[in-house]
Order: C-alpha cells, then sequence, then structure tokens
C-alpha cells in the first residue's frame, strides 16, 4: 500500500518544486519581474489550496530576503488566509514580517489566530503586544505584555514592550522603572533609547541628554529615533518666545481683545519666564484696558517634584490706573500612577470692563490630583478656595473621571466632569458668583498628531443649575474647544484656536461666550 501511495504523493509534489524552483533561481538572479510573472503564472495554474498558499509564501520569502517589506506581507497574508497549517514558528515569523510592513491589522489578526492556538506561546504574544503598541492600542498591548510577564517575569522583550506602551500612553514615570530593571540587566540601544525619552518626558532633562550622548546606533531605524530624541531633548531644552492674540464675546455685550508676548528660557531640569499681556476691554459703558508684567520660574527636582514662583504687577486703568502686586507658588510630585500638585495665588480679573472698573483682586489656594486607575480609566479631582477683594469668597469642587476608547494617533477619550461652585454672597462685583452651582458634564476628546499639523477638538454638554439674586435656574448647556496647530519648521509653530458654548463657567462673567485666537512660537 505504501508503494502506492509514496509515488503518487511525489508526483503531486515534485512538480511543485520544479515549478516554483525556476522562477526562484531567476528571482535570486535578479529577474524579479520575469519571477513575480512565472510566480503568478504558477498560482493560478494550482490547483490545491495548500498549493497556492505555498507559493505565496515562497514568493514572499524571497521579497523578505531582500527586504521588500512591503511585498512580501501582501505574499504571506495571501499566505496565511488560504492555509493555516504552517508550522507555529513560521507563521510567527510572516507575521512580523507583515508588521514590519506596517500592515499592522492583518499582523494581529495573525498573530491573534497563533495564541488562540497556543496561548503559552510567549514569543507570539510578546510580538502581538508589540504591534499593538505600534498600533496605538496601548492598553491591549499592556495586557498582553503583562500575560508573558506573569509566566517569565524577567522576559527582557516583554518588558521592554510594555515600558514602551506605558510611555506612548504619557505614563513615562510608570516607564522608568521598567527600564532600569532590563538595564540592570545588559545594555541595549533600545532600552537606553526609551530610558532617555521617559526621563526627558518626566522632566528629568539633564540625565535623557547624558543618555543620548552615550547612544550608539547600529542599524537604520536607531539613527532615525536617535535623530528624533536629540530634537525633542533641544525643543524642551531650547529658549522659547512666543506671541498670542485672542478676542473675546458674550451675551452681556462684553468684548475684549488680548495680546500677549512671553519669553522662556531653560537651562537644565528648570526654567525661567517672563511674559506681558495687555487687555482691551469694553463693554456698553465704555473701554479700559489693564496691562500685567510678571516673571517667574519652575524647578524639576530629582525627576519627580517640581517647584515654582513668580511675582508681577497688574496696572488697572480704572480711572485712577491702579497698580496691583500679583505672584504666585505652586509644587507638584509624582505620585503612585498620577501626580499632584499644590498651588497660592494673588492675581486681579481683567475679563470684562466691570471687572477692571470695580479693580476685582483675589487670593486663591487650591489642589489637584490625577490617578491612572486602569490602563484606560483616569481619575481628575481638584479642590479650590478663593477670596475676592470684595468681601467675597467661594469654594470649588470639580471631580473628573475618563476613559481611553482609543490611545494612538488620534487619542479619543471621554468623560464626565461634576463641579460644584458656592460662594458666601452675590457681590455685584461683576464676575459669575452663584450659590450651590452644580453641572453634570460630558465630553469626548481628540488629539492627532499628524506629521506637521496637530489637532484637539473638544465637545461637551450637561446640565448645569445654580441659584442667585433669589432665582433658581436649570439649565441645558454645551459647547466646543479646538486648537489646530501647524509647525512651519522644526523651531516656528502657530496655531488658532477657539471655544465656544453656554456653560456658566466657560467664562469669568457667566454668559454665552465665545474666544478664538491665534499663537506663535519660535524656540532657538
Amino acid at each position: 500500500m505504501m508503494k502506492t501511495i509514496i509515488p503518487a504523493v511525489m508526483l503531486v509534489v515534485m512538480p511543485c518544486a520544479a515549478l516554483a524552483s525556476a522562477p526562484a533561481d531567476l528571482f535570486r538572479g535578479g529577474k524579479i519581474d520575469e519571477a513575480v510573472t512565472a510566480y503568478r503564472a504558477t498560482i493560478g495554474q494550482a490547483s490545491a489550496v495548500r498549493e497556492k498558499a505555498m507559493l505565496h509564501k515562497e514568493l514572499g520569502d524571497l521579497y523578505a530576503e531582500k527586504d521588500q517589506y512591503t511585498e512580501a506581507a501582501d505574499e504571506y497574508v495571501a499566505a496565511l488566509a488560504l492555509d493555516h497549517g504552517f508550522p507555529t514558528t513560521e507563521r510567527i515569523r510572516m507575521a512580523v514580517a507583515v508588521s514590519w510592513a506596517n500592515r499592522l491589522d492583518d499582523a494581529i489578526f495573525a498573530l491573534r489566530a497563533v495564541v488562540a492556538d497556543e496561548p503559552d506561546n510567549t514569543t507570539a504574544r510578546t510580538h502581538l503586544a508589540r504591534t499593538l503598541s505600534w498600533r496605538g492600542d496601548q492598553p491591549d498591548a499592556i495586557a498582553e505584555a503583562d500575560r508573558v510577564l506573569a509566566a517569565r517575569p524577567g522576559d527582557r522583550d516583554a518588558l521592554l514592550v510594555k515600558a514602551n506602551a506605558l510611555r506612548w500612553q504619557g505614563n513615562s514615570s510608570q516607564a522608568l522603572p521598567l527600564y532600569q530593571l532590563i538595564l540592570a540587566g545588559s545594555d541595549d540601544f533600545d532600552t537606553r533609547l526609551g530610558l532617555a525619552f521617559a526621563q526627558l518626558q518626566t522632566g528629568n532633562k539633564q540625565e535623557a541628554a547624558a543618555n543620548a550622548a552615550i547612544l550608539k546606533p547600529r542599524f537604520p531605524y536607531q539613527e532615525r529615533d536617535l535623530k528624533r530624541l536629540r530634537e525633542e531633548i533641544e525643543n524642551t531644552t531650547a529658549n522659547t518666545v512666543e506671541a498670542s492674540y485672542t478676542r473675546y464675546g458674550d451675551s452681556d455685550d462684553n468684548k475684549a481683545d488680548r495680546f500677549g508676548v512671553a519669553y522662556t528660557h531653560r537651562r537644565g531640569d528648570g526654567s525661567l519666564s517672563g511674559s506681558y499681556r495687555h487687555f482691551t476691554v469694553n463693554d456698553t459703558i465704555g473701554d479700559t484696558y489693564a496691562d500685567i508684567l510678571d516673571a517667574g520660574g519652575y524647578l524639576r527636582l530629582a525627576g519627580r517634584y517640581g517647584v515654582g514662583a513668580g511675582i508681577g504687577v497688574a496696572r488697572l486703568d480704572s480711572g485712577s490706573s491702579d497698580m496691583n502686586l500679583t505672584w504666585r507658588l505652586n509644587a507638584d510630585a509624582d505620585v503612585a500612577r498620577g501626580g499632584v500638585s499644590l498651588s497660592l495665588r494673588k492675581d486681579v480679573l481683567t475679563d470684562t470692563a466691570s471687572l477692571v472698573e470695580n479693580r476685582i483682586r483675589y487670593l486663591s489656594a487650591g489642589i489637584s490630583a490625577s490617578q491612572r486607575i486602569t490602563q484606560r480609566f483616569t481619575l481628575f479631582g481638584g479642590y479650590s478656595w478663593r477670596d475676592y477683594s470684595d468681601d467675597n469668597s467661594a469654594h470649588d469642587l470639580l471631580i473628573a473621571p475618563s476613559y481611553t476608547l482609543y490611545a494612538g494617533d488620534p487619542t479619543v477619550r471621554t468623560g464626565y466632569r461634576f463641579r460644584y461652585l458656592n460662594f458666601d454672597r452675590q457681590s455685584f462685583g461683576g464676575y459669575f458668583d452663584p450659590n450651590d452651582f452644580i453641572s453634570h458634564q460630558l465630553f469626548v476628546s481628540v488629539d492627532w498628531q499628524l506629521d506637521r499639523i496637530f489637532l484637539y477638538a473638544e465637545p461637551y454638554g450637561g446640565f448645569q443649575s445654580f441659584d442667585r439674586y433669589g432665582d433658581h435656574t436649570d439649565d441645558i448647556f454645551g459647547g466646543f474647544s479646538g486648537t489646530l496647530g501647524y509647525r512651519f519648521t522644526k523651531r516656528l509653530t502657530g496655531e488658532v484656536n477657539g471655544e465656544l458654548g453656554n456653560y456658566a463657567l466657560g467664562a469669568t462673567s457667566g454668559f454665552e461666550y465665545y474666544s478664538v485666537g491665534t499663537r506663535f512660537a519660535y524656540s532657538f
């Protein structure tokens, strides 16, 4: 019986091998177009699905030998779609090549099929995590890396994938210890590069620059990544000059034109800054203006803590050109999976002509904190107390959970904001001073970086209620804020921004309002 079967099998396999070997020889001999034409003809003539799949795979292998991964991916995807019976190592190898061609969805599909068949295959699961992170699905990438680390706690590849995903997710403080753990075993370019990026993003610019200085790229992609790191270090340590203009208006006929220029000098892990702002404001009564000149600094300590301070003077044209001292103190720290910040501030209100005329000043003390509860769920909370110069004060509470729907490019988040604000009294000072203000707000935000273009958009809406001057108000509100920017050169950036809505706390005066503006920044 076997003597009958073996010749029959050979009659099928040997012609296929012969047909494939000739195009392969043409391909390796540099006659690629002729080889591909021959392969296509052979594939078209093949009757068995398995035979077609093998021919697609062989052509893909030939493309991969020449680092033509875009073409190789086409053949590998076709092969895997026809036949799932390839050896596991070959399925993984093809999926990896497909991912290198930036066919991320196809690669993820192929790798998920492997881990479905072999849940303990850490090689496939690690590259699945890596490919998910490349696609921007950082929470899913971290979950897959954690499954590998549960079985193999010291797996360098899984640790690096998780660290990179945390950093790309914006959680560099959690990524730092993972990079350091990997480097404690042995050094490598990709890990130290990630460490430098994480240090830069957490404010430790000096150590980031020190790590960048010792990186030695071996491959073209490493040269590109190192160039990008050096550019980011240069951008975050460069001095910056910026100019801005904003036009504001509301339903109570308040209008304001706001001009500003600012300079920031960065050195090491600290910065010094100064700014000048001019406000021309008017209402139905008339025009007035305000000028504010201030300077300050900020210093990052031990990569986890920050302190800042500033002082300024505000000139209010309220008939007597009053001069008012302004100042601020602030501190922040990375805590657990988030951070906490404290602030103390003395300032003036310049949003409307009435506020300038009434010379309204305030002292504010506040605390805020954010924590990443899961990879997608974040909770933010803040409280502030303000004391106003017209014998009034207020308590302000904000609680804002948010959920990341998509952590890639664009990054899409949705969330809820609860706000409670209560003033001691209505002072007729020209600002919105309600009793028992409560609002429930839903929002969606989109943050998109596309080559030189960057976009942020946030529509929102909800319900608000409050008491003021003896009247109770229940109201539905909605609004939109957004920024559209363009990087003209590596050093010059411009943007337009806008906001409109009828949210009572969207503006100091508490009316339906709009705001449009532009900003230009130059670094050197």
